[in-house]
């Protein structure tokens, strides 16, 4: 069971991820908070099935985009993660237009999803963390 960056760090990694990506996007974008900050519990075999660790994750809805340039923004944003480090691990389009990419360096995860009415969202997810950084003794 080894130590992980501690929640905090993890919720700011989210938060930083968020905003780098969405910097690629039309500047009419306007960021709107779809629940605020998660925390779900993790059973990680990794981790010696202990309890404790946690996933971070964050989503918001990217307001001011118009409809029409879904694509052309999922495309964007997609050219920012492969280019800087991130791998897909899943790509729904065309059936859906839905990309979900990871970071190979620290296995955070990221997503852009469109809803049934054509709004766009955002999400990002730490890998499994101890709440305090290491395993609780």
């Amino acid at each position: 069971m080894e130590a992980t960056m501690n929640q905090g760090k993890a919720e700011e990694r989210v938060e930083e991820l968020i905003t780098e990506a969405t910097a690629v996007l039309p500047d009419s974008l306007e960021l709107e908070s779809l629940g605020g900050i998660t925390a779900n519990p993790c059973d990680d075999l990794a981790n010696g099935g202990a309890e404790g660790p946690v996933s971070v994750g964050r989503t918001y809805w990217l307001d001011g985009l118009p409809v029409e340039e879904n694509e052309a923004d999922v495309e964007l944003l997609l050219e920012f993660w492969t280019d800087n480090g991130y791998r897909v691990t899943d790509d729904r389009r065309p059936e859906q237009l839905s990309v979900f990419v990871e970071d190979e360096e620290d296995s955070f995860r990221m997503s852009v999803q469109s809803s049934v009415q054509g709004d766009l969202s955002i999400s990002a997810s730490s890998p499994c963390v101890w709440p305090e950084g290491t395993p609780e003794a």
